[in-house]
């Protein structure tokens, strides 16, 4: 069985350096557990959860941001692992396609072709996760944590916490009302900032005991303050996703040949607009 993320728990007496060791700690476990079940098993849960980790992890290098830029190099690890896990997406794309609905009627050549892709990019991902290039920089990120605290503006982990999900915030709402206007790399760019806000609503909920704003889940758990507004969020997140993965599929398939099925873009693109436009009117639990 993949491991999922978890809660980290945090106190406002913390600095915000080591508020961040203590995120780190839970996405590397999240990533490394996953990833050794990876290399054995060669099965989509365990690559997506990888994937997973890994960017939690990137997303809390951006987040921590202030923290991070006096020490040299700090940013250097965040972009290395983005750089090597960049082949991860191309095994998930290709899982997600295999698995959905869009290949039940293509030709049996066609999903064999895709199947053979996805083997492939397995392989790929395998080789990295192998490489002497990633052990390096998973020490990298071991010998960052090591050090903190780091000199620097270390502030409590709560001033640091309201300022980065504000400033997500604003990327997240601004970026959804010009959504029309928006390229397909530009509104991929309001996606990935909608993930950050999302995960530093995860990251951070321990700090904030407020009871709004609310949701229901689809399995009826009731959830309140930031993992509800984390839930809204990602909405946001998955409705700009929509637009992503469409784009990709119909890559996929037409690179085997096979008929690529009509969308309706603007109604897409509607959903997203309106996802942005409910997040901007929650509460920000962090205010």
């Amino acid at each position: 069985m993949s491991r999922k993320a978890r809660q980290v728990e945090l106190t406002a007496d913390l600095s915000a350096s080591r508020a961040f060791t203590v995120i780190v700690a839970e996405c590397t476990d999240h990533w490394r557990t996953n990833e050794a079940q990876l290399l054995t098993s060669r099965a989509m849960p365990h690559l997506h959860q990888t994937r997973v980790g890994v960017r939690r992890l990137r997303s809390a290098f951006s987040l921590f941001g202030p923290v991070l830029d006096p020490m040299p190099g700090a940013r250097d690890v965040a972009r290395r692992l983005r750089t090597l896990a960049l082949p991860f997406g191309a095994a998930r794309d290709l899982d997600v396609l295999l698995d959905g609905p869009l290949t039940d009627d293509l030709e049996e050549s066609e999903v064999t072709a895709l199947a053979q892709a996805r083997e492939s990019a397995y392989d790929d991902v395998l080789a990295i996760l192998r490489s002497k290039e990633w052990a390096d920089a998973g020490a990298a990120v071991d010998e960052l944590v090591a050090a903190a605290p780091w000199s620097g503006d270390d502030v409590p982990v709560q001033d640091l916490a309201g300022r980065a999900l504000d400033k997500r915030w604003r990327r997240v709402v601004s970026g959804g009302r010009r959504l029309h206007d928006l390229r397909a790399a530009k509104r991929h760019r309001v996606r990935i900032e909608a993930k950050k806000l999302r995960y530093g609503c995860e990251f951070f909920a321990s700090l904030y005991a407020v009871g709004e704003p609310r949701a229901v889940t689809s399995d009826g758990e009731v959830l309140t303050g930031p993992l509800a507004y984390a839930w809204h969020v990602e909405d946001v997140q998955s409705t700009l996703g929509i637009l992503n993965d469409q784009a990709t599929a119909n890559g996929l398939l037409a690179s085997v040949g096979a008929e690529v099925p009509p969308v309706d873009e603007k109604a897409l693109v509607d959903a997203g607009v309106e996802a942005c436009a409910h997040l901007s009117s929650l509460p920000r639990f962090w205010r």
